[in-house]
């Protein structure tokens, strides 16, 4: 069975926090990095050994996972298909350039469409249109992919304290949840906003065997709306480049290394603890 070759999970100084480690997801492979990485690969490798032809999703334009699971696809010689929140008169994006080169076939929904794709009948066509086929939902949630974004722990270090990550999916905070040991402390970063309080969120973490008590939530950081940060996010992405040569991403990394920051400076308590934060890659929001 074919596998991805990757670098080690390296980790890096944040400077101003000498109690900070930066867990380097983004340096993990040139394409493919971070978190999407550590979801696909076993997903992938678990459709290749059954009668699947061909392997459906979802994203927008930027669409880090679009762009992650037509190169993983294409590595493991399987075809791909992306269902694109636009229309097709748009100029394609880079992304979605690299998707098409590496073999997925692109197909337009509009908005309210897109909207649905959560609801069992949003798939009953293009499944129909693409017979033996697997969704792979964004983010890749899935009991495989939670279990391969375990491999977190490979390159954290052994004497932290307190563990952050980016929450889209949530099957990073998951897995990562999942194989902590006892004295770590698990933080996930929503960068999206929710009004019923992540009830949702919680609720697929308890389905995937995750208690409330194994996991906190640091809410209040979403910035706009998925996939916009707001000003003071953007402004601290230049100032973190600037000082540390580390590129983040608008989407997840922004929102995540900012709200560490705020909170190191608003509860001194954590300036004594060891914390590692994931860099989870993805930088597809920043190509224009």
């Amino acid at each position: 069975m074919k596998k991805i070759a990757v670098a080690p999970l390296l980790s890096s100084s944040w400077f101003g926090y000498r109690n900070v480690k930066i867990v380097r997801g983004d340096l993990l492979h040139p394409i493919v990095s971070g978190n999407k990485l550590f979801k696909l690969a076993p997903l992938i490798e678990r459709i290749e050994s059954q009668n699947i032809h061909s392997i459906l999703s979802v994203g927008g334009r930027y669409s880090n996972h679009l762009h992650a699971l037509a190169f993983v696809a294409k590595e493991y010689g399987l075809p791909s298909v992306g269902i694109v929140q636009g229309y097709p008169d748009q100029e394609l994006t880079p992304t979605l350039k690299d998707c098409q080169r590496w073999g997925m076939v692109l197909h337009w929904v509009n908005k309210v469409e897109f909207q649905k794709r959560y609801e069992p009948e949003f798939w009953l066509k293009w499944q129909e249109k693409y017979p033996n086929s697997e969704v792979v939902l964004e983010g890749g949630w899935s009991e495989s992919s939670i279990k391969g974004s375990q491999q977190w722990w490979s390159g954290i270090p052994s004497d932290t304290d307190l563990v952050v990550t980016a929450v889209g999916s949530g099957t990073t905070l998951a897995g990562l949840a999942l194989a902590a040991p006892k004295h770590v402390k698990v933080v996930g970063i929503p960068v999206f906003q929710d009004p019923d309080n992540y009830s949702a969120l919680k609720q697929k973490m308890i389905q995937a065997g995750v208690s409330q008590d194994q996991y906190e939530l640091w809410s209040g950081f979403a910035g706009k709306k998925f996939g916009k940060p707001s000003l003071e996010q953007a402004e601290f992405s230049k100032t973190f480049y600037k000082d540390n040569r580390i590129k983040l991403d608008t989407v997840y990394n922004s929102k995540v290394f900012h709200a560490v920051q705020t909170k190191l400076d608003q509860d001194k308590s954590l300036l004594s603890q060891q914390i590692a934060v994931l860099h989870t890659g993805g930088l597809q929001g920043n190509r224009k």
